[in-house]
C-alpha cells in the first residue's frame, strides 16, 4: 500500500508539465543559468558529512548551450527521492538586472536540537506576519512549508519584471523586522543586494525538498481550520492559481530600515511611555498565542459613557490573565474596532483599552486591532462554542449545537 509521502509524490508528478509551463512563465529571470541540487554516493556523504551537493549550472564553458527548459523544469517537478532527483533553483535576477519575484527564506536547521519545536513555531509565527502583512499590501504572497521540520519560504510574485534593487529593498524592509518577530536570525532574502558582475543567488523552486521526504505544503490562509495546509493537489492549484502582484516601491521611495506598520508603530509608541505604564508588557518569547475576548470575560458588559467606556473588571480577571502570561501570549480580541474605519478611531479606541488595561494591571501582549480572525492556539470568549468534529467525530456537531442554543437562551 502506497505511502502518504507516495501519493502526493505521484500528484506532483501528474502535475509536473504544468508546473513547468507556470515556471517557465512566472519564475525564470534568466535560461543560460540555474541552480541544482546533486545527490551524493555514499562515500561521498560520510566524507562530507551531508547527503546533497548544490551547485551552479552549467560549467562557465557550456553557458549559452545548455539552458533552463521545460524539461527540466517538469523533471524537477516531478522528482522523488528514490528516482534520483533532480532539484532545481532559479536565479533571483535577469541580465538586464530584473525580478520577476522575490523571496524570504526562514531556515531552521537545528532540527534536532531541544528547542527545535520552539524554534519551528517562532519561524511559523514570523512567516504569518510578513504573510498578511504582503496581502495587505495589495500581493498575493505563497507561503510554503518547504522542509516539514520548521524551514518556510515565501515567494511574492510580480505581474511584470522590476528593477532587483526595488524588489531587493522590498524583501529587505520586511526581513528588517526578524529580531521583532521573535526570529534567531535574518532571513535570507532573494534577490540580494545588487552586486555588478555577479550572476546572483538562485531559490529551490517548490517541490520535493532536496533532503527530507517531504512536498512543500501551502498555506491557505485558513487559520481556522485543524489543518490550513493544502498539499498534493490542492497545494498545486494554489501555486499556479497565484495572482501576480503590482510593482513594488522605486528604491527612492523605500528605507530598509525598520517599516513603519503597525508593529513598529506600535513600538516607537512603548518607548515613549514610562516604565510603570510599561510593566505588564512582555517580549515575545515563542510561546503559544491565546486570543482573549475583552467585554465578558475581563470587563463587566457596562457601557454608560460610550463605545469607548469599559465596564470595571470581572472578579479574578487581572489574576487569570496573569496566570496565562506564565506560558503564552495573550492578545486582547474585541468587536469594539468593527464599524470603526478611519485610523483616529482606531487610535482612539486602542489608546482607551490599553489604558484600561494597563490602569487595572492586566497582563498583555498586544490588542488586535484589525477585523480579520487573528491566529493563534486558543480563543477565549464568553460567546465562543467549541466544536471540532475533524478529531471528535460528528458528534461534536451535537454538542455544539447544545452549547449554542444555551448561549441563545433557547429551550427545547
Amino acid at each position: 500500500m502506497a505511502t502518504k509521502h507516495e501519493i502526493i509524490g505521484e500528484e506532483w508528478k501528474e502535475r509536473a508539465s504544468e508546473l513547468a509551463e507556470w515556471a517557465i512563465k512566472n519564475m525564470v529571470n534568466r535560461k543560460d543559468v540555474w541552480g541544482q541540487y546533486s545527490v551524493l554516493t555514499p562515500a561521498e556523504r560520510i566524507k562530507q558529512g551531508r547527503s546533497y551537493k548544490a551547485m551552479t549550472l552549467p560549467r562557465k564553458d557550456m553557458r549559452g548551450d545548455d539552458m533552463v527548459t521545460l524539461d527540466k523544469l517538469t523533471r524537477h517537478f516531478a522528482s522523488r527521492h528514490h528516482h534520483k532527483p533532480q532539484i532545481i533553483g532559479l536565479h533571483e535576477k535577469s541580465k538586464e538586472t530584473t525580478s520577476k519575484w522575490l523571496g524570504i527564506d526562514i531556515d531552521c536547521h537545528d532540527t534536532d536540537s531541544v528547542a527545535a519545536e520552539d524554534h519551528a513555531r517562532r519561524n511559523l509565527n514570523g512567516a504569518l506576519k510578513w504573510w498578511n502583512e504582503f496581502q495587505k499590501m495589495g500581493y498575493d504572497p505563497l507561503l510554503i512549508d518547504s522542509s516539514g521540520n520548521g524551514g518556510y519560504h515565501l515567494w511574492v510574485l510580480l505581474k511584470e519584471e522590476a528593477p532587483t534593487q526595488d524588489v531587493y529593498m522590498l524583501a529587505k524592509s520586511f526581513v528588517t523586522q526578524w529580531e521583532s518577530n521573535n526570529l534567531d536570525e535574518e532571513p535570507e532574502t532573494f534577490p540580494k543586494k545588487v552586486k555588478e558582475g555577479s550572476l546572483g543567488s538562485w531559490f529551490r523552486l517548490p517541490g520535493l525538498h532536496h533532503t527530507f521526504e517531504h512536498y512543500g505544503r501551502v498555506w491557505s490562509g485558513d487559520d481556522w481550520l485543524d489543518d490550513p495546509w493544502l498539499e498534493g493537489h490542492a497545494a498545486i492549484d494554489a501555486i499556479i492559481n497565484c495572482v501576480p502582484g503590482p510593482p513594488p516601491p522605486s528604491t527612492s521611495e523605500m528605507d530598509i530600515s525598520p517599516r513603519k506598520t503597525r508593529r513598529s508603530t506600535l513600538k516607537n509608541k512603548l518607548k515613549s511611555k514610562k516604565a510603570s505604564a510599561r510593566k505588564n508588557r512582555f517580549k515575545s518569547t515563542g510561546k503559544a498565542t491565546i486570543c482573549v475576548d475583552l467585554d465578558g470575560v475581563l470587563a463587566d458588559r457596562t457601557y454608560t459613557k460610550g463605545k469607548t467606556d469599559i465596564g470595571e473588571p470581572i472578579d479574578g480577571a487581572v489574576d487569570f490573565t496573569h496566570e496565562l502570561a506564565e506560558y503564552s501570549e495573550i492578545l486582547i480580541l474585541t468587536a469594539r474596532f468593527s464599524g470603526i474605519k478611519d485610523q483616529a478611531g482606531i487610535d482612539k479606541m486602542e489608546k482607551s483599552i490599553r489604558t484600561w488595561l494597563d490602569k487595572h494591571n492586566f497582563s498583555y501582549t498586544d490588542i488586535w486591532t484589525k477585523s480579520a480572525k487573528p491566529p493563534a492556539q486558543a480563543y477565549i470568549d464568553d460567546h465562543g462554542v467549541y466544536c471540532c468534529p475533524a478529531k471528535e467525530g460528528i458528534g461534536a456537531f451535537k454538542t455544539a449545537a447544545k452549547a449554542a442554543k444555551y448561549l441563545l437562551k433557547i429551550i427545547d
